[in-house]
């Protein structure tokens, strides 16, 4: 495993806005970091900087997973970033245990990535009034097995929390664009740049 793991405010934001989108489905994405050599790794830290919601329809490992990989990893190479772990809510509000799907996508973005992470997202703490991320983070052992983090080696962001809040509270989770919905209308952009966009606005504004 690698040292610590730090969650960008996108990184935050997306993830809950998009299981609280399909709050009847369990959704899946992956998340993104910075490619070793473009930031101070000194520190040996992983920091996760966006994330790109995947699916709400089917979450299994499917031709239209390697097409959305693919699409990924070639829209943000030239940006020094890279697939660095898979995130899942799942259906069930007390669910919160990685199933066969989300071990085996997270095992082979881990044959990539040594540092990849697998994040849950823990359904019955996403609230419109977020005191603590409501995510268990877990990465390989030296065992080979998905082992989670000690909550005091992951990191988020600071003002992530209230800002993330505010967008689930003005219900901006109906905007979230994943790739089932671009499959359904090819105008639906994934980046979700209009999400982007709404966190730099609203950072910006509590910093005021």
């Amino acid at each position: 495993m690698s040292g610590d793991i730090s969650l960008a405010c996108p990184v935050l934001a997306k993830m809950l806005l998009h299981a609280a989108r399909y709050p009847q489905s369990a959704v899946s994405g992956v998340v993104l970091a910075q490619a070793k050599g473009t930031s101070d790794d000194t520190n040996n830290t992983v920091y996760l900087v966006d994330a790109i919601p995947l699916f709400h329809l089917h979450l299994s490992l499917t031709p239209m997973l390697e097409i959305a990989l693919t699409q990924i990893e070639q829209r943000f190479r030239s940006q020094g970033l890279v697939i660095a772990g898979y995130y899942q809510a799942n259906e069930y509000i007390r669910d919160n245990v990685p199933d066969f799907v989300a071990l085996k996508i997270a095992e082979k973005i881990a044959e990539n990535n040594n540092d990849a992470c697998l994040i849950m997202i823990d359904n019955k703490r996403l609230c419109l009034n977020l005191q603590t991320a409501p995510i268990i983070v877990s990465q390989l052992s030296s065992e080979g097995k998905w082992k989670s983090r000690d909550k005091s080696s992951v990191h988020i962001e600071t003002g992530s929390l209230e800002v993330t809040s505010q967008l689930l509270q003005r219900k901006v989770q109906h905007d979230v664009n994943d790739f089932d919905n671009h499959l359904d209308d090819l105008t639906c952009d994934w980046t979700n740049p209009q999400i982007n966009k709404l966190l730099t606005t609203i950072a910006a504004a509590n910093q005021d």
